[in-house]
């Protein structure tokens, strides 16, 4: 399996549509990104996962608590985080879809980590996810 998975990570992802993002906003939304929304945290390197390095345990997902537990069907009982690339492609989000938007999901990391981003902040957020 780690053959595969660095296969998977290898591939690379397609670019976003030319004019799909705010330029602006999104450098804004890197920014944070790497400090207050404190996403670098898991999404890191160039694959934006920490995947090869660690899992996190239930709590730590954006989705639980859930039943039955997405978690509690995999052989680890924990998650891996998802590499970002290619986000742009992937509505809806999260591994049960529970996000419609890449604002929705920066609004859920904000409540359940009590981060108190603005709703300029996540919309800035978005924009860079849209960007990868």
């Amino acid at each position: 399996l780690p053959a595969l998975q660095a296969y998977q990570l290898s591939l690379a992802a397609p670019p976003p549509p030319a004019g799909s993002f705010d330029p602006v906003a999104a450098a804004r939304g890197q920014l944070l990104f790497a400090g207050k929304a404190q996403c670098a945290s898991c999404h890191s390197g160039a694959t934006f996962t920490d995947a090869n390095a660690r899992l996190h345990p239930p709590q730590d997902s954006m989705a639980e608590p859930e039943t039955p537990s997405y978690a509690g069907r995999s052989a680890t009982r924990q998650y891996r985080t998802a590499p970002l690339r290619g986000l742009w492609q992937h509505a809806p989000y999260f591994h049960d879809g529970s996000a419609a938007t890449l604002e929705a999901v920066g609004q859920r990391y904000s409540d359940k980590r009590g981060l108190g981003l603005t709703a300029q902040e996540i919309a800035d957020l978005a924009q860079y996810l849209k960007s990868l």
